[in-house]
């Protein structure tokens, strides 16, 4: 990996490290050990709840690490941290999404009599499904970013979001004299 960027390798790596670790609940914790446990569950049905208690845990770390690193004296650190923060948000909308048609189905299905299998295809459809789309198209985001973030590269959105007022000035007048040179 080239160095051509002022970040160290310490910088680099932590900058790194909330992609890593919403890579791993996307794909290792809500793709891979679904499969798994969707093979096991007939036995011990309660297996199902490793998945959200392993996401809580992933997302908790995420949070409490980067509300430490707000303030951290490197624009890459903050930045994607900070963009991690953002998408576990996002992220979270779907477990809302999936809470509330799993409920929405338990209610009809208890209280207003409503077909088993028409209670499936409701959390399926409102629920399940949607939470996929949004884990497939995080983890697609997520990979490139983490690539930025291995080559020291913060976007120029975050780093006006999460930069302190010299380091905007600093890109304003960099992305200025770019555009004076283009022109």
């Amino acid at each position: 990996m080239s160095n051509d960027h002022p970040y160290t390798h310490q910088e680099v790596r932590l900058a790194q490290l909330p992609h890593q670790l919403f890579l791993f609940n996307s794909i290792g914790n809500h793709v891979l050990l679904t499969v798994i446990t969707i093979s096991v569950a007939m036995s011990n049905p309660l297996l199902i709840l490793l998945i959200p208690g392993i996401s809580a845990v992933i997302i908790a770390y995420t949070y409490v690490r980067g509300r430490l690193l707000v303030r951290h004296p490197c624009l890459l650190v903050r930045a994607h941290w900070g963009i991690v923060m953002r998408r576990t948000r996002v992220f979270l909308v779907g477990y809302i999404a999936l809470a509330t048609a799993a409920t929405a189905a338990w209610l009809l299905y208890t209280y207003a009599d409503a077909m088993k299998e028409l209670m499936f295809a409701l959390v399926g459809g409102l629920g399940l499904l949607p939470m996929m789309v949004l884990i497939l198209a995080l983890t697609i985001i997520e990979s490139e970013t983490l690539s930025h973030a291995g080559h020291g590269f913060v976007p120029p959105w975050a780093w006006r979001r999460f930069g302190t007022e010299a380091e905007v000035r600093a890109l304003e007048e960099r992305l200025n004299d770019t555009a004076d040179a283009a022109s």
